[in-house]
């Protein structure tokens, strides 16, 4: 599913970047603090938690202003400047009736336009988010944390920023997603940004909603306090709260399932079995590959540039985009390793760190899976050193690593084939 990318202008002149796709009543999505477009085809789990909401509905998500692909020149950090985006983006897309959909920081925003527009929004859906983000931040933590973003280098702020969004979630993945995401903007704009969404207040708005509301807040989120989204519940006349299981503050990570069901339940989706429906998709799409790749986040680049060369070439690499939200994905991922003819591992500092890394790499060593070790940096691993003792390094080194790929798809191709031909003896 394919977002069509598209541009508008605010009535200050403003380059606003938006994004559909899917097709049903119209699903608005604003920007949660964070861009959304690019993520779209660069994140898979972002990526596959909008293609689900898309399933019943056409969904329509922007960059805000200042970040990814919308007009990265901003002096202005108001409610009503943010307001306004929303409502250009609406307005050039000729939206009559739509559901809101606002998460985290950006819940405000939606909120305001629900009061100020309650003939147009069906339905409201709040996901991590509060009336007033401030009321549970003291000065001091909220002055250390702008502060922190507005130096040049980064990397301690998306630390920091990652370590609140997602606690449990592998530290190689969320540098890499935060680098991602802080690489679209300036630290002043981040700064400026966070500012502005603490001062948010729209407690007084909130009683006069008569939309029907869902507000789902994960219990242990420690980026937006779980009393928040209790005290946002209370507020409004009405509003259906669902506590979730769960300290991850991201939706796309976690249990994505549970809230897709309730938002499926309270939009009157189609549901099977208690979830939510899947995509036409065979269950078998992942199986019977003929290579799996593993790879560290920080090394997805050159796991694209090998999988794309192995598909060239006629062989079949198992990708992770093939695994959308809502579905077991230890589960989903064992069983492509198993029904996978060999396993490529990419070898990276990064991926000797990773935790997901070496549960793969497991799980292919107690499967007997030929095991291809391919080193892109020039390391000895050691957490992985007793899964690939036996194994040939195939070294990748120094860059570029296109040099080596002709060299590495005959290989998979020699191993794969030998795994055919002993299938044929054993028949």
């Amino acid at each position: 599913m394919e977002p069509h990318i598209g541009f508008c202008s605010t009535p200050d002149g403003a380059r606003i970047a938006y994004a559909t796709l899917g097709q049903g009543s119209v699903m608005v999505v604003p920007p949660a603090y964070f861009h959304i477009i690019e993520g779209l085809k660069t994140i898979p789990e972002t990526r596959s938690m909008f293609e689900c909401l898309a399933r019943h509905h056409t969904v329509v998500v922007y960059d805000m202003r200042g970040i990814g692909l919308s007009d990265r020149n901003r002096t202005v950090f108001t409610l009503e400047s943010e307001l306004q985006d929303l409502e250009t983006v609406i307005d050039h897309l000729k939206l009559d009736k739509m559901i809101l959909f606002g998460r985290g920081f950006y819940g405000p925003v939606v909120i305001d336009y629900t009061a100020k527009h309650p003939g147009r929004v069906t339905h409201l859906i709040l996901y991590g988010s509060g009336a007033y983000h401030g009321k549970y931040a003291s000065e001091s933590v909220k002055a250390s944390i702008v502060s922190l973003l507005r130096q040049s280098d980064n990397w301690l702020a998306g630390r920091t920023q990652g370590s609140l969004l997602a606690p449990q979630t592998d530290i190689n993945y969320l540098d890499w997603m935060m680098k991602f995401h802080l690489e679209k903007t300036t630290p002043e704009i981040l700064a400026q940004l966070w500012d502005m969404l603490y001062k948010l207040d729209v407690r007084d708005l909130c009683p006069g909603i008569k939309t029907p509301t869902l507000v789902m807040h994960r219990k242990g989120d420690l980026f937006v306090d779980f009393k928040e989204g209790v005290e946002l519940a209370s507020l409004i006349p009405d509003a259906k709260f669902i506590p979730l299981e769960g300290d991850t503050h991201l939706p796309f990570l976690g249990d994505t399932e549970t809230w897709l069901r309730y938002i499926s339940e309270f939009l009157n989706d189609p549901v099977t079995g208690g979830k939510a429906k899947k995509a036409a998709q065979p269950a078998a799409q992942t199986s019977s590959h003929d290579v799996f790749i593993s790879f560290a986040f920080a090394d997805k680049d050159a796991a694209a540039k090998i999988h794309a060369c192995l598909k060239n070439n006629g062989i079949s690499p198992f990708w992770c985009d093939e695994l959308t939200a809502g579905q077991d994905y230890p589960q989903l991922l064992g069983k492509a390793i198993r029904d996978s003819k060999s396993f490529l591992l990419l070898v990276s500092d990064s991926a000797d760190n990773s935790d997901s890394v070496r549960k793969e790499t497991t799980i292919a060593h107690n499967n007997k899976k030929p095991i291809i070790p391919v080193r892109i940096e020039d390391i000895l691993p050691k957490n992985l050193e007793y899964l690939i003792a036996n194994s040939l390094f195939f070294d990748a080194f120094p860059q570029p690593l296109e040099q080596y790929l002709p060299r590495l798809t005959g290989d998979i191709k020699k191993i794969v084939g030998s795994k055919i031909e002993k299938k044929k003896v054993k028949k």
